[in-house]
């Protein structure tokens, strides 16, 4: 504990002095790391050691005990001191674990829910080795590329309340990356982003039952942002933020922060209100409206139609032929799209 609390200090400290070399007995004394010196003499670490760290954690830091040191730039990955200082969140996060490489943040978070980890926890990696979405397909998840998280939530809602929990998601996704720019993105249901016809984040929401009562519900996303290029299999329907928009690269960091912020802010009004709250941004958004669709059932039953659009349920509407009424979908899982039928 006392390692870290310096580690951080000392980081603040040269973040706040960019401008300058800062000699060892100024950060001692002028900036009050000594007695934290003191604290930690227990872990034998000292400044140069503690330095050392830094930069094993991504921080480029010049300089040496003679000449005194200077922050240069920051990680390009998503670490924990990083994320630390830049959430703005209340609850979402504040019990926080960070990952240099996982399997699957949402497996590591079920493990970390099924222990007892608090509401609002937050695991997220730089790297997942089994990154995966709906019906365990495979999510691709290379370092520095992009947002891969998972929250520990414990809302006690009702089943048929999953479904708009992962929208709620969705749009968080959505009014971040569109307060980037020209980004216009759509949320495909139930749990797709796509932006520019190509599928650039997904939501993967998971269950804990005991019983019939919720114990938690496990929120997993991953946005693709600093990928420059796709496996061969993927390149056709994946794309990221950095390939829509001409090599640019993004702080990752801040745009997690962003998304925590605003679902958040929706969190708290879904619980209260339900998905009625938020429902009209998410129509204006859907990616899936007045295409031809294909959706089966948990057989092998298959039904094509028209989306008509997401009920106040979070069902898709299809409109079928020969059908009265619109069929709600609530458990479908889309097969195939087609371009805009009117």
């Amino acid at each position: 504990m006392y390692a870290y609390q310096l580690e951080k200090k000392l980081i603040e400290v040269l973040k706040g002095n960019r401008d300058r070399y800062l000699a060892e007995q100024a950060l001692l004394s002028e900036f009050g790391l000594a007695e934290l010196m003191d604290d930690c003499t227990e872990c034998s670490q000292d400044l140069e050691r503690t330095i050392d760290i830094l930069r094993l954690q991504g921080y480029e830091i010049d300089g040496s005990p003679e000449r005194g040191w200077t922050l240069v730039s920051l990680p390009d990955q998503v670490n924990f001191f990083e994320l630390e200082s830049e959430l703005k969140t209340s609850f979402l996060g504040k019990t926080l674990f960070a990952y240099r490489i996982i399997g699957s943040t949402n497996s590591t978070a079920k493990m970390l829910a099924d222990s007892g980890a608090a509401d609002g926890t937050l695991i997220v990696a730089e790297e997942q080795s089994g990154g995966r979405g709906r019906r365990d397909n495979s999510w691709y998840s290379p370092a520095g590329g992009g947002i891969w998280a998972s929250l520990i939530l414990r809302p006690g809602i009702r089943r048929a309340q999953l479904g708009s929990l992962g929208l709620l998601a969705a749009l968080s996704i959505c009014l971040t990356l569109e307060e980037q720019g020209a980004f216009k993105p759509k949320i495909k249901w139930p749990n797709d982003i796509y932006l520019n016809g190509k599928k650039v984040a997904g939501i993967l929401c998971e269950a804990g039952w005991l019983g019939s009562e919720l114990k938690y519900v496990i929120l997993g996303f991953g946005v693709n942002v600093n990928i420059p290029a796709f496996p061969a299999e993927l390149a056709q329907n994946a794309t990221s933020l950095s390939l829509a928009s001409a090599g640019k690269k993004y702080y990752r960091t801040g745009l997690l922060s962003d998304i925590l912020d605003k679902l958040e802010a929706g969190y708290f009004q879904f619980l209260a209100d339900g998905l009625v709250s938020f429902l009209p941004r998410v129509q204006v958004r859907d990616f899936l409206r007045d295409r031809r669709v294909t959706v089966s059932d948990s057989g092998e039953s298959r039904t094509t139609g028209v989306a008509r659009g997401i009920d106040e349920s979070g069902a898709l509407l299809l409109e079928v032929p020969g059908e009265k009424h619109m069929l709600t979908i609530t458990q479908g899982y889309i097969m195939e799209f087609g371009a805009v039928v009117g």
